[in-house]
């Protein structure tokens, strides 16, 4: 059954296979400074060729010789600071030092953009008083700004110095890591609360208390909502220009058969970077917000109320975004192998009709560009597979940016715990299938067909495995949420006769226990009138005495702080099945990107990848986040309440959340899944293939990949 599969992945259009006998061909990487002669050791026809790694006829064998070029020309392709350019910097002038540093910015954008920042999603809902949809649209942001710019930024970024715009790019992600950091610095202590009674209070202190309420202090944290915004429109100039013009660049250096490879390193790097943020974004927000103004404190960060320090790790990025930049200055307009890969590539452009020489004429000026874009809509290839980028992106950036919140919701975690539990599981899945996607490509050499049908089979898998989000554990019984004030009474609210005279409000979260495993919102809300002692219980509580008949003493009802300890072992089922579905979602995004880069015209490829770009962010990574944002909100089952006014959310039903993920990842990606099969449908590979020109599918055995051309 698994040869079959592969046979089938690998089958032309045609579904024929013709047997033939070839030699293997040595990898032209790493290329520096020389360029090559291909030898063709011909037959009788003399009409052999190898095409930097894609076989036409015969036996080959490549020599590297060195390049002859004017002096103008090497200039372009050395690596150094104006006039400098040593010797010894030329080793890093190829495809795998250009790797290296590629990889090391695609982590840390990652890190920040979508390790960092979904890190703090709950922080900065608590620290700012922002509901979830509104933290959504801080991700929402990155995605506008790349989507909008990178059409800009693709179109004139096809000739120009590609490295050059890249180290720019580097310098644009560290200005947006500072300015998400400064709204820590501009703001005052993080006040949890402390000041404040937690017990019943009498109502002429409580009136007092919400007569103090003014629209300024309502609003003025929400305000640096903004600053978040233009922090994130800064990093997506730079993320664009990385994910369009970097891999642009890395496609110009290497040949067509290890293109998916380098593509797919680069995105399990970018991949990585999450997992670091989530990591030690988790271990920082063990770290008191305040940490180096406030010698301790009186809540946990299993505490509600907790806020760590969110604003470390951007800094820490800002810093390493400069040092990343300094190298990438470093190189020339192109490298030195980029000549020779242009000259040698085989063509597998969509047949469109559309001749090479007018797509070749595009670009001069802007007034092309709207005639650029009508030849790509036209490419039903390209449509497809940016359609299918969208669905993705859409489930994947609303995952992403809610994740942490999702497992600490339906677990019972803390924020840094579920932060740190994401990151381990996008290590080995996210990364680990974006880098196998690559490795498939260029072992079974597979076409776009070939590309495509893989990407429908894992669509499907993955669709099977998000039912994973079904697991969650129960919610404890919470007095005036899940279970009513009496045994047996139904829910009507947090205010019951109990606590009527408390003045309560749900400003403030801290969830007391009662010895009846019956958990109450606050302190307050049990009906408690006595302080809390120093073993942390409260004691003469009303609603305790109310609920539980059997005490006899209104002094013998007590709670204690804290959540009710409620064991529950779904979430190390949960993991490793979501550990599975990002690996298998992730293994799409090397063959999807290899699909755009070969079924469009050489001179168009750049601007293409601008082009999906915008589709895919603007329909599917912007509405994502704050999508997903909002059907968290609409499970909200108590609100965070200041002068009168939701801010953000304290208790969500557990239930509702899963099916509403559930049914939002199913519809997504079976629509994915379409736009791979039509995608796959209307590919209409070139009609000018050399007459001479083989397929090649060796006989099948246990130590090689069966391998059809």
């Amino acid at each position: 059954m698994f040869r079959r599969m592969l046979n089938w992945l690998n089958s032309p259009h045609t579904g024929k296979r013709t047997p033939s006998s070839v030699d293997d061909v040595e990898e032209l990487l790493p290329l520096t400074e020389s360029d090559f002669e291909v030898m063709s050791e011909t037959e009788s026809s003399g009409k052999d060729a190898i095409v930097n790694g894609d076989i036409r006829n015969g036996k080959m064998s490549v020599k590297p010789l060195p390049m002859k070029m004017d002096e103008e020309s090497t200039k372009d392709i050395k690596c150094g600071y104006g006039p400098y350019s040593p010797n010894c910097m030329q080793k890093f002038n190829n495809p795998k030092a250009l790797l290296f540093f590629l990889s090391c910015f695609c982590m840390l954008q990652g890190f920040v953009v979508n390790g960092i920042n979904n890190v703090n999603t709950t922080s900065v809902e608590r620290r700012f008083e922002l509901p979830s949809s509104r933290v959504g649209s801080i991700s929402s942001a990155y995605d506008i700004s790349a989507g909008i710019l990178g059409v800009i930024i693709s179109y004139f970024g096809s000739g120009k110095n590609k490295p050059r715009m890249v180290a720019s790019a580097c310098l644009f992600m560290s200005l947006g890591s500072f300015i998400m950091a400064l709204p820590h610095f501009i703001t005052g202590l993080y006040e949890y609360g402390q000041n404040v009674a937690e017990s019943c209070r009498d109502p002429a202190t409580a009136a007092l208390s919400e007569n103090s309420c003014s629209a300024d202090a309502e609003n003025y944290l929400q305000h640096f909502l903004y600053v978040f915004l233009l922090g994130q429109v800064m990093h997506g100039v730079g993320g664009t220009t990385l994910y369009i013009v970097g891999v642009a660049l890395v496609d110009d250096s290497v040949p067509s058969s290890a293109s998916p490879l380098y593509v797919g390193i680069m995105y399990s790097f970018s991949t990585l970077g999450p997992a670091l943020g989530y990591v030690i974004g988790g271990q920082l927000l063990n770290l008191y917000v305040d940490f180096y103004e406030v010698e301790s404190v009186s809540i946990t960060p299993n505490d509600p109320r907790w806020v760590g320090a969110w604003w470390v790790g951007f800094v820490v990025a800002s810093l390493l975004f400069l040092v990343v930049s300094i190298p990438l200055f470093g190189y020339g307009k192109e490298l030195p192998t980029a000549q020779h890969v242009r000259e040698t590539r085989v063509t597998e452009t969509h047949n469109d009709n559309t001749t090479g020489k007018a797509v070749k004429e595009l670009g001069a000026s802007i007034k092309d560009m709207p005639r650029s874009f009508w030849i790509l809509m036209k490419n039903p290839a390209f449509l497809f597979i940016s359609l299918a980028g969208t669905f993705e992106g859409f489930s994947t950036s609303g995952m992403a940016t809610f994740l942490p919140k999702l497992i600490q919701n339906q677990f019972g975690t803390s924020a840094a715990w579920a932060a740190i539990l994401s990151g381990l599981i996008a290590v080995p899945g996210a990364a680990g299938g974006q880098f196998v996607g690559g490795i498939i490509c260029k072992k079974m050499k597979l076409k776009v067909k070939g590309m495509l049908r893989l990407n429908v089979i894992v669509c499907i898998i993955a669709l099977l495995l998000d039912a994973v989000v079904w697991v969650r554990c129960d919610l404890e019984d919470i007095a005036g949420v899940t279970v009513g004030y009496n045994q047996g009474e139904d829910v009507d609210g947090l205010i019951s006769a109990c606590n009527n005279n408390c003045s309560c409000s749900t400003a403030l979260y801290e969830p007391v226990c009662s010895e009846h495993n019956v958990q109450y919102f606050s302190p307050c809300h049990a009906g408690c009138s006595g302080k809390a002692r120093d073993d942390g219980t409260y004691s003469n509580c009303s609603c305790v005495a109310a609920f539980n008949h059997s005490v006899s003493h209104l002094s013998q009802s007590t709670v204690r702080k804290g959540k009710c300890n409620s064991e529950c072992f779904k979430m190390y089922i949960f993991l490793p099945i979501l550990l599975l579905s990002i690996f298998f979602r992730f293994i799409e995004s090397p063959p999807s990107v290899a699909v755009t880069l070969r079924c469009i015209h050489d001179s168009q490829r750049t601007f293409a990848l601008g082009i999906q770009w915008f589709i895919a962010r603007l329909l599917g990574m912007v509405p994502g986040p704050i999508f997903f944002g909002a059907i968290i909100d609409g499970t909200c089952l108590v609100w965070q309440e200041k002068c009168k006014e939701r801010a953000s959310c304290w208790i969500y039903d557990n239930e509702a959340l899963s099916r509403n993920f559930f049914v939002i990842l199913v519809c997504v990606k079976t629509l994915a899944a379409i736009m791979f099969i039509l995608a796959y449908k209307f590919y209409n590979p070139p009609a000018d293939k050399l007459p001479n020109e083989i397929t090649w599918c060796p006989s099948l055995n246990l130590n090689t990949f069966p391998i059809c051309l």
